[in-house]
Order: C-alpha cells, then sequence, then structure tokens
C-alpha cells in the first residue's frame, strides 16, 4: 500500500484528508515574533484577522528536513512506499529538504506540485486515485510528475488592499 503525504499548503478540507488518509506536515507561519504551525496553531481566519487590524502580513517558514524525516519514518514502517507531494518549488524551498530528507528512504517519492493551494490540492487526490491501482512506485512517480505539467490554478482577491500588501 502506498500512502500520501502533503504539506498544508494543499489546501484540501478535513473532510477529503480524513476520506483519502492523507497525512499533512505543517509549514511554519511567522507571525510578528511567534512562530505558529500552518492548519493546527493558526488558520486563514486568524490570518486574515490579523491583517485587517492592521497587522503586518504574516511569511512562511519551510518544513526542515528532520521534520521530513520525521515524517517518513512514522508512515515507512506501515506502508510500502510513500509519495510526498509538496508545494512548488518555485514558492518555497520545501521540496529541496523533503528531497534531502528522503534520500535515506528508498521506498519514498517527492513530487514538486509546481503549484499550491487548490492546484497542489488537486495533484495530491490524483495521487491518491492513482496509488490504488499502482504496480510500480517509480511509474506512479512519473505519472504525477506528468500530471502536474497541466495543472494551473489562479485566485481571485476579493479586497484590493491585500494585493497591495
Amino acid at each position: 500500500m502506498i500512502k500520501i503525504t502533503t504539506d498544508s499548503t494543499c489546501d484540501l478540507s478535513a473532510q477529503l484528508l480524513e476520506q483519502h488518509h492523507i497525512s499533512v506536515i505543517p509549514l511554519g507561519i511567522v507571525k510578528g515574533e511567534r512562530l505558529y504551525r500552518d492548519g493546527l496553531d493558526i488558520r486563514p481566519a486568524d490570518i486574515a484577522a490579523h491583517v485587517d487590524a492592521g497587522g503586518d502580513i504574516t511569511k512562511t517558514n519551510a518544513v526542515n528536513i528532520a521534520d521530513y524525516e520525521t515524517l517518513f519514518r512514522e508512515h515507512i514502517e506501515k506502508y510500502d512506499a510513500i509519495i510526498h507531494l509538496n508545494i512548488g518549488s518555485g514558492f518555497s524551498s520545501c521540496y529541496q529538504n523533503a528531497c534531502l530528507a528522503a534520500e535515506d528512504y528508498p521506498n519514498v517519492r517527492v513530487i514538486d506540485s509546481m503549484n499550491l493551494s487548490t492546484g497542489q490540492g488537486l495533484v495530491v487526490l490524483k495521487a491518491c486515485e492513482l496509488a490504488r491501482t499502482a504496480a510500480d512506485l517509480d511509474e506512479l512517480a512519473e505519472t504525477l510528475r506528468a500530471f502536474t505539467e497541466k495543472v494551473e490554478a489562479s485566485f481571485l482577491v476579493d479586497k484590493l488592499d491585500y494585493l497591495v500588501k
């Protein structure tokens, strides 16, 4: 059985995460002087409320190599393999860190989603679908890499002052 893991920027609902047994590793969110774990200690509504109240825009902190190693170690004992899908490498060093952590695990493949938010979430859901019938880990990884090249996501901002910030 292949385990699908991702990071918190995929923005999938708790229902979808549970339904597909997807494990999520949180990125760090820096608000003021404090570091929060995305989706655990802080949620998008908290960030929006902070900015609406005049606070500075928050920043993200990439998941470090040690945290990826812990994630992979926890799941590789229970599954035959892991496919981990990251926020696009153009947005964060998470992909690079996950690749470095995966070097010690021959049955872990890290996929650059080349997206974030719903674009990344779409790739994660595709991985879940394909993993059910995949016979070969490397073939699955290559199929997902080809799929990511076809995914484009965009978003609308409902307040122009967010674009200024």
